[in-house]
C-alpha cells in the first residue's frame, strides 16, 4: 500500500514524458497527413537536399523526401512520397529549389510545357533528363563579392533578396534581380575608361621600371651600403645629436640677447629705410670706391717682399646706426666663453 501512490505518480509520469516525445518526434519528423504514394528522381547534383525535406507543388507541401542515394557513380536518386490526392504525370520536372537563406532546400514539382501528359504510376521515376539539379549558392553570391564592396548595405539586402526568391522561381524577382545586376553593370562600365587609363599608366611606369633595372639595382645597393654605414656610425651620428642640441641652445641664447637690440633697430624712428635713404651719398661714394678698395687690400694683403697688412678689425657699422649694439652681442654671444677673442698677432698689437 505505501507503493502504490509513487508507482502511479511514476505511471503517469512516463505516460506524459513518451506522449510529449512521440508529439515532437512527429512534429519534427513532419509527416504527410493521410495515404501516400512513392516516387523516385534522378538528378546531377542535389547539394543541400536532406532526407525529411519537403516536396512541394507552388508552393505548398505536399509530400516529403525519404530517401537520396547515389546512383551509377555520378548522379543522386532522390526517393519521395507524394499524397494520393496529387497526382504526377509524364510531363512533370523536379527540382532541387533553393528555400532559405540558411541554406535548406526542398524538392520542387511542376508541369513541363512538353511531354507525355499520362498520369504516372506509383514507384515511377522521373529521369534526370526532366529535373533541375541543385547548385552551391555561396558560389553565386561569391561571384557577387566585387559588387557587393561597392554597395550600401541596404542596396546589398535587396540584391540578396532578388537572388533568393529569384532562386525560389519568382518571375518579378528576377525581372528585378536582372535590372539591379544591369543598373550595377553600367555602373562599372562607365568606369572602364578610367580603370583602362590605370592599367596603361601601370603597365607604363612597368615598363620604365624594367628597362632601368640595372639603375635600379645599383641605386638599392647604395641605398643599402649608406643605411649599413649610418649603421657602422651610430655613435659619432649620436654624439652628433647631441652637439646639435647644443648648438641649437646657443643659437636660441643669440636670438634672446639680440632681438631687444634689434627690434628696437626696426622699430626705431625715423626708421632704418628712412635712414638709409639720408645717407644715399654716403653709400653711394662707398660703392664706387669699394671696387678700388678691395683691390688694394688684395695687392697689399699678399705674401711679397715689399710688405705686409695683417687686418685684425674692421667696422663699418658707422654706416648703419644701430648696428654698434647687435653685431658685438652676436659676435660675443657665438663664441665660446661669450667673449670675443682675437689671433695671438692682433692681441699682441692691442697690447702695444
Amino acid at each position: 500500500m505505501k507503493f502504490r501512490g509513487p508507482l502511479i505518480a511514476l505511471t503517469v509520469f512516463m505516460a506524459v514524458a513518451l506522449a510529449l516525445t512521440w508529439l515532437v518526434y512527429a512534429t519534427l519528423r513532419r509527416d504527410v497527413a493521410g495515404g501516400t504514394t512513392s516516387y523516385s528522381a534522378i538528378f546531377t547534383d542535389v547539394y543541400g537536399l536532406r532526407d525529411g525535406d519537403d516536396v512541394r507543388m507552388a508552393g505548398v507541401r505536399v509530400g516529403r523526401v525519404e530517401k537520396i542515394e547515389l546512383v551509377n557513380n555520378n548522379q543522386a536518386k532522390v526517393d519521395f512520397v507524394v499524397q494520393n490526392d496529387q497526382k504526377l504525370y509524364g510531363n512533370t520536372l523536379a527540382s532541387v529549389t533553393y528555400q532559405n537563406i540558411v541554406g535548406q532546400r526542398y524538392l520542387g514539382l511542376s508541369l513541363g510545357k512538353t511531354g507525355d501528359t499520362n498520369v504516372l504510376a506509383g514507384g515511377s521515376t522521373i529521369p534526370v533528363e526532366r529535373t533541375d539539379p541543385s547548385f552551391d549558392v555561396t558560389t553565386l553570391l561569391n561571384g557577387y563579392e566585387p559588387l557587393f564592396s561597392t554597395l550600401s548595405p541596404e542596396q546589398a539586402d535587396n540584391l540578396t533578396k532578388g537572388v533568393i526568391q529569384s532562386l525560389q522561381g519568382d518571375q518579378a524577382s528576377i525581372t528585378s534581380l536582372v535590372d539591379q545586376t544591369s543598373t550595377l553593370t553600367k555602373t562599372f562600365a562607365g568606369r572602364d575608361q578610367v580603370l583602362g587609363n590605370v592599367i596603361t599608366s601601370l603597365s607604363t611606369v612597368t615598363g620604365n621600371l624594367a628597362q632601368q633595372n640595372d639603375s635600379l639595382d645599383k641605386a638599392i645597393t647604395n641605398t643599402r651600403k649608406v643605411v649599413a654605414d649610418f649603421d657602422s656610425r651610430r655613435p659619432e651620428l649620436v654624439n652628433s645629436v647631441g652637439s646639435l642640441a647644443q648648438t641649437m641652445r646657443r643659437l636660441s641664447k643669440i636670438t634672446d640677447e639680440v632681438y631687444p637690440s634689434l627690434d628696437e633697430l626696426i622699430t626705431r624712428q625715423p626708421g632704418f629705410a628712412k635712414h638709409m635713404v639720408q645717407i644715399e651719398p654716403k653709400l653711394a661714394f662707398l660703392g664706387g670706391n669699394l671696387p678700388l678698395l678691395l683691390k688694394g687690400l688684395a695687392r697689399i694683403t699678399g705674401d711679397g717682399a715689399y710688405g705686409n697688412a695683417y687686418i685684425c678689425d674692421l667696422n663699418i657699422t658707422g654706416f648703419f646706426p644701430g648696428l654698434n649694439d647687435v653685431v658685438p652681442i652676436i659676435v660675443n654671444a657665438a663664441t665660446p666663453g661669450n667673449v670675443a677673442q682675437h689671433t695671438p698677432r692682433c692681441r699682441n698689437l692691442a697690447d702695444g
